[in-house]
């Protein structure tokens, strides 16, 4: 709650990925709210009542993600909705002619965009900005692991990374 609240005003594709992350935690968990609390909560060093909204919040997370039958996999449709909002503010940015920053930095990131979608096999309806989203998460996930990855790879990340960064730049100045 902390961390995510502090996410969502300072970066929101970090928000994502941390939300992305902590739905990964519940589900591996089993959604039972004594394991996130001896796991995450009572490291918290807040005080008690704080400790308490942690777990409402994580409690109530656990009751939207069921109710959204996300038990195995997929988005809250709150985060959904941001990586729509995201997807649409890319688009309304690449076609404002003065937009030329972020015109370059999608022209970038296009064709490693092109290529992730088929390495990954991932669907055409899945839009541009959510592969670029997804990338990242991967990378992450790889480092955590210290699985080396190669040049080629790390610069495609690279342009996924810029052009995330100055989205999430315009959607905070927008917000």
């Amino acid at each position: 709650m902390i961390i995510a609240n502090l996410k969502k005003e300072e970066n929101i594709i970090e928000y994502i990925i941390y939300m992305r992350q902590i739905q990964d935690i519940l589900r591996a968990n089993n959604f039972d709210i004594n394991n996130i609390e001896k796991l995450i909560i009572n490291n918290y060093d807040v005080p008690e009542l704080t400790k308490t909204e942690i777990k409402n919040w994580y409690s109530n997370l656990i009751i939207e993600m069921r109710e959204q039958n996300l038990e195995t996999s997929g988005d809250l449709l709150s985060i959904k909705a941001i990586i729509e909002e995201l997807e649409t503010l890319n688009a309304k940015l690449l076609n404002i002619p003065t937009e030329y920053k972020h015109k370059e930095l999608y022209r970038w990131a296009e064709p490693n965009i092109a290529e992730y979608r088929k390495i990954a096999k991932i669907d055409d309806n899945v839009k541009d900005i959510e592969i670029c989203i997804n990338a990242v998460q991967s990378l992450l996930l790889l480092r955590l692991k210290k699985q080396a990855i190669s040049e080629d790879t790390a610069h495609a990340m690279q342009t996924f990374s810029n052009l995330l960064a100055n989205l999430a730049l315009h959607w905070h100045n927008k917000n």
